[in-house]
């Protein structure tokens, strides 16, 4: 083991006792049982727990008449229901906010449903009452399992097929909530074979724990976290420790014309993380408040000698660069090591409500309404470059906005992320912010009353960089930008799209096996050149197509899509590209860009102290 990773280790082992008592605070994150006598109301008496397997059992059909389309739906929920796992009700009863011996609270059992219902293996959760006398209730819990036996496989095709990723994995072994699963992942640059695991239930408590490992194209990964993230909206405290490292390839697109396709910077990174969270408050009116420390280190080894260039996409056959393209991508290789104090604080006034067939076809998911907003401060100390060209202390910043709102038949939810560094005695930058990066979303969701099958969804994304010292670059083309145009089209600074879908529910022809519906959406975006190396003005680029949407079971919220699209300014059917992935307009996925996202430093995980 090399200094360097032994270095993020000793930085984890310090930040024990911290994790030592978080778990005491996680057996903490239900009150206390009340006697009766104190509780304003009625006193829960007993839980039960009535965990459902995926299907419900078929009946069996004594009368010889059942057709053949529903004697299949019965076997193959039969056989569905024998391979699975069910959850175990120990599980479920961690997961709770609540215990017999407690005064019933409405809010603890709703907050108990929205968190079962945000684990990826429970389908439906429903938490109720029943009451049983003046002073007693009964609560019963309801959940149903999703399947969680997985075999992930996605691809493209234009000119030709492409495997682009390859995956098996099991989120819910033997019904304890640990996922483990293995996948081979290819597409462009990069290029990883690995692993993971993860367990919702560290020890015991409501700890989650994450390692992930494998190669890369140029070398290996690692991942290890171990969160307590605030509980619900009830949650009073949260942490986090993490690591991460990782070489590989950072690939740049070159404009429409180019003698090569892509050039490619080989980026080592490492980063270490430890965060620990207050919220004061009551739910829907929260003050939230964190400190902690940070840790990166990126390097280029191998710049300038090891860019290299790619002619059709195939990363697997690279050519030396020339002095150009060398010159064109140096303003971004700026090597760096450094240790950050960090302070979060922020105010949170969210609700959550419940929505039928928004992303999911059928199924029921949880949408955040009202406004949020978290401020993250960071400071280097130590020693703070590993290159000579630059020196100083660095302040670091990130500021992120939500609101968001619904009536009942239409959803709105928006975003804004925006963070920055500056640098204190180094006269290199001008004293000007560097590493600006940004991202603005908006989805609006439409239910129409008088149709019931059509759900219309307009998106709003603009993402962009400046004066970045780090390797960044956008593209407007992609599944992730405008469908239709390859992922590497238009290379950019700054980018802004809108994606307006109509997504229609249809019956399908097992109903009780799966969800299906059909999908038309169109496109239109454009893109900046800015100050990234080989950025283009792409001027208006449009595209349109339609896709099928699968989810399985019926009633699952995570849906898969098949879509073919193509650009509005080309006639030939050459410029067909058909896709197999997940929905680009989504909350359940969240607002997060791919490509801001590998180009983020460091900084406090605002995701886990409460922007979700």
């Amino acid at each position: 083991m090399t200094a360097s990773t032994v270095r993020p280790a000793v930085f984890g082992l310090l930040l024990w006792p911290a994790l030592a008592a978080e778990t005491s605070l996680a057996q903490e994150a239900r009150p206390d049982p009340l006697p009766a006598q104190d509780c304003d109301g009625a006193v829960i008496t007993r839980v039960f727990v009535d965990n459902h397997s995926i299907y419900d059992a078929p009946e069996p059909d004594t009368s010889g008449a059942e057709g053949l389309v529903p004697r299949f739906s019965n076997w193959a929920r039969s056989v569905a229901n024998r391979l699975h796992r069910r959850t175990r009700p120990s599980f479920i009863e961690r997961e709770l906010l609540f215990k017999a011996g407690d005064c019933l609270e409405p809010l603890m059992l709703d907050e108990s449903e929205r968190l079962l219902r945000a684990l990826p293996f429970i389908a439906e959760a429903d938490v109720y009452p029943v009451p049983i006398g003046d002073d007693e209730v009964h609560v019963v819990v309801d959940t149903r399992d999703d399947w969680t036996l997985k075999l992930d496989v996605r691809g493209d095709w234009d000119d030709r097929l492409r495997l682009t990723h390859v995956g098996l994995t099991e989120e819910n072994l033997w019904g304890t909530g640990t996922l483990i699963g293995f996948y081979l992942s290819e597409r462009d640059e990069k290029r990883d074979l690995g692993g993971q695991f993860r367990t919702e239930q560290f020890a015991g408590t409501r700890l989650d724990a994450h390692v992930s490992g494998g190669r890369t194209r140029t070398g290996v990964f690692f991942t290890e976290s171990v969160s307590y993230p605030f509980v619900g909206e009830v949650g009073q405290w949260a942490f986090v420790e993490s690591f991460a490292l990782r070489e590989d390839l950072f690939p740049y697109a070159a404009p429409a014309g180019s003698s090569f396709t892509n050039a490619s910077l080989p980026i080592q990174t490492r980063y270490g993380e430890g965060t620990l969270g207050r919220r004061f408050g009551t739910p829907g009116d929260l003050t939230v408040v964190a400190g902690g420390v940070s840790w990166e280190d990126v390097r280029f080894d191998g710049f300038p000698g090891g860019v290299e260039v790619v002619s059709g996409f195939d990363f697997s056959v690279r050519d030396t660069a020339d002095s150009a393209t060398i010159e064109a991508i140096r303003p971004q290789v700026a090597a760096r090591k450094s240790g950050y104090l960090n302070v979060l604080a922020g105010k949170r006034n969210v609700r959550f409500i419940t929505r039928r067939g928004l992303d999911a076809i059928r199924g029921v998911q949880d949408v955040r309404v009202g406004t949020q907003a978290l401020v993250a401060m960071g400071t280097s100390f130590g020693r703070q470059w590993a290159s000579p060209a630059a020196a100083g202390r660095e302040i670091r910043g990130k500021v992120s906005l939500f609101a968001g709102s619904a009536r009942s038949n239409w959803v709105f939810n928006t975003e804004l992320n925006l963070e920055g560094a500056r640098s204190f005695g180094d006269a290199s930058d001008g004293g000007n912010f560097r590493d600006v990066l940004g991202e603005f979303d908006a989805y609006f969701y439409w239910h129409p009353v008088t149709s019931g099958r059509h759900t219309f969804v307009a998106g709003l994304s603009g993402a962009g960089g400046w004066r970045n010292t780090l390797p960044f670059q956008l593209t407007v083309g992609g599944p992730h930008g405008i469908r239709g145009y390859d992922r590497e089209d238009f290379p950019a600074a700054q980018r802004l799209v809108v994606n307006l879908e109509d997504r229609i529910r249809l019956d399908g022809p097992f109903p009780d096996l799966f969800d299906l519906g059909l999908v038309l959406f169109f496109d239109a975006g454009a893109g900046w050149s800015g100050d990234v190396p080989f950025g283009t003005d792409s001027g208006l680029r449009t595209s349109a197509g339609a896709g099928i949407r699968v989810a399985l079971p019926a009633g699952a919220r995570q849906v898969w899509r098949l879509d073919v699209a193509a650009p509005l300014e080309c006639r030939s059917v050459q410029c067909v590209q058909v896709r197999a992935g997940a929905d680009l307009v989504s909350l359940l996925t969240g607002f997060d860009d791919r490509q801001v996202r590998r180009s983020r430093a460091a900084s406090p995980a605002a995701a886990f102290l409460g922007s979700r």
